[in-house]
């Protein structure tokens, strides 16, 4: 595998806006030996309001610059262009964060997948006022067209500023009334080819992937052999392939529930075959560790170099 380098992910909770853990922390990802670090944006408070602080931009720039390591970004997690409420708050924001990413020479912005929240009080309330009572299926055929409309143009800003985006496969704990093509990177696929854009491809989440073909039944090498020509950036972390969530990380771990963030090699993905099945991906190998385990990153990122050079 021909790769960019390797990055690790912040926490935005520990961050949290606090310019002296933004430093010490990123100490941590440049003394393990990373190539990267992940930005997530609502960590950073420079979008505020829905536009780029200028003042705030600067000092945040000064943290980034004492490090010889390059960036990537992540958007926050909530953000959802399907969202019935949010949804034009949440397209601003995006778009500050293309600006924000060229401002500090991120080129990779990753989004979490979009999904539409069908309960029976949003359809009264926001969608049969819009477009008439159409069954679920129905509507949510008509939201993916103005999905990936929305795509299409916060793309085209992207290209221009020179920015990929790679939207990510996630996880879904319960989907009753949640619609999304983001849970199978097979359907992920098909979304972002009708989007249409050579830089707005997939973010592959292999944590999230392994979690997902077990709980949903789909074949998990089939999926990521499927995403593969689409994956513009990768996330790794390991895990148990139990989805279910008892809330709190410590009350998880003892018992391997959840989507853990696990260094590789500490949980049960079949990483090796991983690596074989994906080993034409040239980006960024971006490990998303849970942080508290801050004093494992050194060792996580050794045993992924040797782990990509097998």
């Amino acid at each position: 595998m021909n790769k960019k380098g390797i990055g690790i992910s912040l926490n935005a909770e520990l961050v949290n806006g606090d310019l002296e853990v933004l430093e010490r922390h990123l100490g941590y990802i440049a003394n393990a030996g990373c190539d990267y670090a992940e930005l997530i944006l609502h960590g950073l408070d420079v979008v505020i309001g829905g536009r780029v602080h200028q003042r705030r931009l600067e000092r945040v720039r000064q943290v980034l610059d004492k490090y010889e390591l390059g960036y990537t970004m992540h958007l926050p997690y909530e953000l959802n262009l399907l969202s019935c409420s949010k949804g034009d708050d949440y397209e601003r924001v995006f778009e500050a964060g293309i600006e924000l990413s060229a401002a500090i020479g991120a080129d990779t912005i990753v989004y979490h997948s979009s999904f539409a929240e069908l309960t029976d009080h949003n359809l009264m309330q926001h969608y049969f006022p819009t477009y008439g009572r159409l069954p679920r299926e129905e509507l949510f055929q008509i939201l993916l067209e103005e999905d990936a409309m929305k795509l299409r143009r916060l793309g085209s800003i992207a290209k221009d500023a020179g920015i990929t985006i790679g939207v990510e496969n996630n996880i879904w704990y319960d989907i009753k009334n949640d619609y999304t093509y983001g849970m199978n990177p097979q359907t992920l696929v098909e979304h972002v080819r009708y989007v249409g854009l050579d830089n707005v491809g997939i973010t592959l989440d292999v944590g999230h992937c392994y979690l997902t073909s077990i709980a949903y039944d789909y074949d998990f090498k089939k999926a990521i052999e499927a995403a593969l020509p689409y994956v513009k950036h990768l996330h790794v972390h390991d895990n148990f392939g139990e989805l279910y969530d008892a809330k709190a990380f410590m009350s998880n771990l003892p018992y391997g529930y959840g989507d853990l963030h696990l260094p590789v090699g500490w949980g049960d993905i079949p990483y090796e075959e991983v690596f074989q099945w994906i080993d034409q991906y040239q980006g960024i190998v971006n490990m998303e560790i849970e942080f508290r385990l801050y004093p494992h990153f050194q060792e996580a990122v050794e045993d992924m170099r040797k782990l990509l050079a097998k």
